[in-house]
């Protein structure tokens, strides 16, 4: 069975989450290398294959069909982009068709049954082994003294959680943190996964980094750890003003501390170290910056944002998804912030320049000035986007630095006589 589709159309696909499977993967979730999910169901065995119904999908979605707050059919009969993937993959993976419909075209036999629903305990990717307690957090506040708020743990704790999330997939397994009980002590809560130790070596280099690394940023780039991620986790630290602890319970493993004032420290020096460091995923590759502009105002007037409306490949779409959000135009679930309504009301001069300024306070316009020399954009040298790349986003090859760069280029020739 080779239920992961190797089309082009829908990017590289890795599993996410298996909700049910019977011989095989039935129904699960995937994501390609942009973020974009796909809700995959199976719906018919052939002589020589199966076929599966992939429907694209935000994020926010796909957790509220996880919370079991909406029906699996609701997913197929009102897609959000009403964009429907029909899929056979042979069973000796040789063979691949695709086709695209929209939700009217399903048959009632294809569609989930009525009012069915994920279950809330879905099936880990990997293979499932008996969770066990295996660490403990250990929350208290700088100098023990003053009482520790519940709201303060609890975003520190999240923040935890997201971080081991990280580091699991950097090893492309996939494992989740339970809590298990919590203790008095200032606060200590006992967590369990399925994979620790696995998960055990990639935790000990991260807490080694933040203590020995010289170039802490660039070294979390080289391990494909999400900065982001880590700066959120280490505000919440900071902003807490607790000390956090982590101490393995298991053999041969040593605690990690992390104290307010050392978690202050290490966040200054990666907000500094991405002055001239970006992450690939900062950069667009959305050459028109008009359909930029169609897609947030698409958004903003509730159309259809797809490749029938915009004329493009899926994988564009996707593109210019992510340069809209990119601009603050977009929420992380592809609906218009207040800023892109806003837009939706600007003409076509104001749009250029309210894009021209929140690309210039964006982490990629803000890198490029600084790797400029300058202040604004218009300091930026024309046609510069690929030396910049190449300078400052080094998880790019050269032949992609060189497409992205085309991007960069395209923007900022617009841009800078707006700014100037």
């Amino acid at each position: 069975m080779y239920p992961l589709a190797q089309n082009s159309r829908l990017g590289t696909l890795e599993f996410h989450k298996i909700y049910e499977e019977y011989d095989g993967p039935k129904l699960f979730s995937a994501v390609n290398a942009l973020g974009l999910y796909y809700l995959i169901y199976w719906i018919d065995e052939l002589e020589e294959g199966d076929t599966w119904l992939y429907v694209p999908m935000s994020y926010g979605r796909l957790e509220k069909l996880e919370s079991a707050t909406r029906s699996l059919r609701d997913a197929f009969l009102y897609p959000e982009e009403n964009s429907i993937f029909k899929i056979y993959t042979s069973f000796d993976g040789e063979q691949e068709e695709l086709a695209l419909l929209t939700a009217e075209e399903l048959t009632e036999e294809e569609l989930p049954p009525i009012d069915y629903r994920i279950e809330c305990e879905f099936t880990s990717v990997e293979e499932t082994v008996p969770a066990v307690t295996n660490h403990e957090i250990h929350i208290s506040k700088s100098g023990r003294r003053g009482i520790v708020k519940l709201d303060s743990i609890s975003k520190i704790l999240d923040g935890w959680s997201s971080l081991y999330d990280e580091f699991v997939r950097t090893i492309n397994i996939s494992d989740r943190l339970v809590p298990v009980d919590a203790r008095p002590g200032s606060f200590i809560v006992r967590l369990e996964s399925n994979h620790y130790e696995k998960v055990s070596p990639v935790i000990d280099d991260f807490f080694g980094i933040l203590t020995r690394s010289e170039d802490i940023h660039s070294t979390l780039i080289e391990m494909k750890i999400d900065v982001d991620v880590v700066k959120e986790f280490l505000s919440l630290v900071v902003d807490s003003s607790y000390d956090f602890k982590l101490t393995p319970l298991i053999d041969g493993s040593s605690p990690h501390q992390l104290s307010k004032s050392a978690a202050e420290r290490i966040l200054t020096e990666l907000k500094t170290s991405e002055l001239t460091y970006l992450s690939s995923l900062r950069v667009p590759q959305a050459d028109d910056l008009k359909r930029v502009f169609d897609v947030v105002i698409a958004k903003s007037e509730y159309q259809e944002v797809n490749e029938f409306t915009l004329g493009i490949t899926p994988r564009q779409v996707a593109y210019y998804l992510h340069a809209a959000r990119m601009l603050g135009y977009l929420d992380r679930s592809n609906q218009a912030t207040s800023a892109g309504m806003q837009f939706g009301k600007l003409d076509d001069n104001q749009r250029l320049k309210s894009a021209a300024m929140r690309f210039q306070s964006s982490d990629c316009g803000w890198t490029w000035i600084s790797w400029a020399s300058g202040k604004t954009l218009s300091d930026i040298p024309d046609g510069s986007g690929f030396d910049f790349l190449q300078d400052c986003v080094p998880t790019l090859n050269a032949n992609t630095a060189r497409r992205r760069s085309k991007t960069l280029n395209a923007w900022l020739k617009l841009f800078k006589p707006i700014i100037e």
